[in-house]
């Protein structure tokens, strides 16, 4: 008896509770009022570069930003359902076009609120890679392999191929700074700064050892931890700017 009176109680509850329940799922109307966030390049600040020449980095500058810009992308999305939504990559290059707009380092407050009026966002996260170090360990295969090669073969040229290319093992460091502003006010509402490491890699490294080979893989693995740690502290500065209001 008592056991039926327990389960007639919990019943009762789940079935108050279920228009609450329902209630969460927000509509299309809904939605569209929610605030929008527009996510700048990312450039690298002029000293941000340790450890090494370019190589192939340099010339992927605009692929690495796309690729942090992606992945704050898919956080703030996947974080802040419900409380804010991420302006498309497509308008934003569209607005740039517009405004001749170049970034290079900091953006001016001034600037970042004509972006954000243009299109149509509440605020705005600009971004800096203020650090991405590289730091060699230990030597994997490399020119032993080619002498190796030439003295078998008896082919200078055939050795220098094949040793052409270096594996090591490499540490790198990756620090990003971002700020979130207020479109209408530009108010910076918050500031952070975090970097994270990852040691032991393997990485290919051209001639002598001074070029390490762009990597895309290894871009997400530094930059995707520090991503997740911002993300929860800049959807709190925007959830808490509209309850201000």
């Amino acid at each position: 008896m008592r056991l039926h009176k327990l389960l007639v109680s919990c019943l009762a509850v789940l079935a108050l509770a279920a228009p609450a329940f329902a209630q969460k799922k927000m509509s299309k109307e809904d939605k569209a009022k929610l605030p929008r966030i527009a996510i700048l390049d990312f450039k690298a600040a002029p000293d941000a570069w340790h450890g090494w020449r370019h190589g192939g980095w340099g010339n992927n500058m605009s692929t690495i930003s796309n690729q942090i810009r992606d992945m704050f992308t898919t956080e703030i999305v996947d974080k802040g359902k419900n409380k804010i939504r991420v302006i498309e990559r497509e308008r934003l290059a569209e607005i740039r076009g517009e405004l001749n707009f170049q970034q290079s380092g900091e953006v001016d407050t001034a600037t970042v609120q004509k972006i954000g009026k243009l299109l149509g966002v509440k605020y705005v996260m600009t971004g800096k890679i203020t650090r991405f170090a590289y730091k060699e360990g230990g030597f994997g295969t490399g020119w032993g392999v080619g002498a190796l090669v030439g003295k078998v073969t008896g082919d200078g040229m055939a050795g220098a191929v094949a040793g052409s290319v270096n594996v090591k093992k490499a540490s790198f460091t990756g620090r990003l700074d971002i700020r979130l502003i207020e479109v209408e006010t530009g108010e910076i509402l918050g500031a952070w700064k975090d970097e994270d490491k990852v040691s032991d890699t393997s990485v290919k490294v051209a001639g002598t050892g001074a070029e390490v080979s762009y990597d895309e893989e290894l871009v997400n693995k530094v930059f995707e931890p520090i991503v997740t740690r911002i993300t929860p502290k800049l959807l709190r500065a925007t959830v808490s700017a509209n309850e201000d209001e």
